[in-house]
């Protein structure tokens, strides 16, 4: 290819929620990113009750051909023809943890990470599609490295990251991901159905990590507040440590408003997008429905950042909100007050362009919904 080439390369990446479909169409050109396309389809019921644990049932309540039913429709109303996706999988269906080994070769670590593995994984490995790469220690981060993770899932390139291993006698940080491969086989099934070509499939933290963390190498605690569970995932100089899928959700926000002050759950909704948590005057009782769930996701941040202290001896430096309560009014300023954390609302679109047209509903409503399948579309761009 010559190197001043006009072509422009496409990528969908496609955010299947518990509640919606999210989809973002990029494209890169000699411009970089841009924005070709977007669609998003809500008040969904795919899985029904949130499973608590990777090893607990995470199938569909309706059938694989009315998700690719449901693609379809979505992408013939945006009219999207790309045919090139990453999909993600929810957290929930997912198994994430560091462990440490002794600084061994690349050759020793490809056989003695799948043998320690048995002891992280709650299922038998022949059971999962495993994979990992090792976190370098903080003294020898390479910052082209660390703005964006692209671990694999579904074995689709089933080769670790290549890192230069420590010296001998320390000690190497590994992150283990595995994934059930009914799982796997399920999106491909969807994806085949729909007419997709899966490029890779993809935990929700990874790519969370790709569209909202960018070239900032701190410590950040991503806070995905979604419609059935809020997932908490700890990102440092780059590489994800830590993620958790907590029983908090703004479904439950909304169920809480309806019995709180006695209102239908249409009219709950509306208080909890219009007032949130910042309600004043007449509607100041709706602060006091709202805060003690909001005070347990207080109380889960830290619980994790407490856990990611006790093992690196670090601390989280600041929060970034995504997902659908994200926006809620006065979330931001409520968690930096009782955590003591800055606290940011992400913006996927920030290295993406777009038409200006596009800025108030991207900014401001859809931009945190986003967010996942932004950086879905990102990995292979």
């Amino acid at each position: 290819m010559w190197p001043f080439s006009r072509k422009v390369r496409r990528q969908l990446g496609i955010d299947i929620g518990t509640s919606s479909i999210k989809v973002v169409e990029l494209e890169r050109g000699n411009g970089g990113l841009s924005l070709a396309n977007y669609g998003f389809i809500d008040g969904l019921d795919f899985f029904g009750d949130v499973p608590t644990s990777p090893n607990s049932p995470s199938s569909f309540k309706v059938s694989e051909n009315e998700v690719a039913i449901v693609l379809k429709q979505l992408f013939s109303s945006a009219k999207i023809k790309t045919k090139n996706a990453v999909i993600s999988v929810p957290i929930f269906s997912s198994f994430l943890t560091v462990m440490e080994l002794p600084a061994l070769s690349q050759k020793e670590l490809e056989s003695a990470v799948p043998f320690e593995a048995r002891s992280y994984i709650p299922v038998p490995l022949s059971e999962v599609v495993l994979d990992w790469m090792i976190i370098p220690a903080a003294s020898n981060a390479v910052s082209s490295q660390s703005p964006n993770p692209n671990t694999v899932i579904a074995s689709l390139t089933p080769n670790p990251v290549s890192i230069s291993v420590p010296a001998a006698g320390s000690k190497v940080h590994i992150l283990l991901i595995a994934v059930p491969k009914e799982v796997v086989s399920k999106y491909q099934r969807i994806a085949a159905a729909a007419g997709l070509a899966i490029t890779g499939l993809e935990t929700e933290s990874f790519s969370l990590a790709r569209s909202l963390v960018g070239n900032d190498l701190g410590t950040i605690m991503l806070i995905d507040l979604g419609a059935r569970s809020t997932n908490l995932t700890i990102v440092d100089r780059g590489y994800i440590y830590m993620s958790h899928s907590a029983d908090l959700s703004g479904r439950e926000i909304t169920k809480v408003i309806s019995h709180g002050l006695g209102v239908a759950a249409a009219r709950a909704e509306e208080l909890k997008k219009v007032s949130g948590v910042a309600a004043t005057g007449v509607e100041k009782g709706l602060t006091q429905v709202i805060s003690p769930i909001i005070d347990k996701l207080v109380v889960e941040v830290e619980r994790m950042n407490n856990a990611f202290f006790k093992k690196e001896n670090r601390r989280v430096e600041k929060m970034i909100l995504s997902g659908g309560s994200a926006n809620l009014p006065g979330m931001n300023e409520y968690l930096s007050r009782h955590i003591g954390l800055e606290t940011i609302t992400g913006n996927p679109f920030s290295r993406i362009k777009f038409e200006p047209i596009l800025e108030p509903v991207l900014r401001r409503d859809l931009s945190p919904n986003l967010a996942v399948a932004a950086g879905l579309a990102m990995r292979e761009l």
